[in-house]
């Protein structure tokens, strides 16, 4: 049996690299409580009406704020994605120039 240390470990493992397959990112702001529902079935309807799976990112905390990544094969799936369920697109390069 895993304890809680691996299967945290294991998890980001999987998030890391669906973020590199898949390296376009969409970020969205939640609260503490989560996503609530009507922004959660309107993200599942998104992948659905795409015939896309869902692949989640990592979970930021950026500021005393938390951000769920979703990932997404190319640009415009992406920038449709935060057109219809909000969020912002993320873009690791420019992160790395900046920093």
């Amino acid at each position: 049996m895993k304890t809680a240390t691996q299967c945290r470990t294991y998890g980001t493992g999987k998030l890391l690299i669906n973020e590199k397959t898949y390296p376009y990112l969409v970020e969205i702001p939640v609260a503490a409580a989560g996503l609530g529902v009507p922004l959660n079935r309107q993200i599942m309807k998104f992948h659905e009406s795409r015939h896309l799976q869902t692949r989640h990112g990592r979970r930021i905390s950026r500021g005393g704020e938390y951000y769920y990544r979703w990932c997404f094969p190319d640009l415009m799936t992406a920038l449709s994605f935060v057109e219809q369920c909000g969020g912002a697109f993320y873009n690791p390069e420019q992160t790395a120039v900046a920093g």
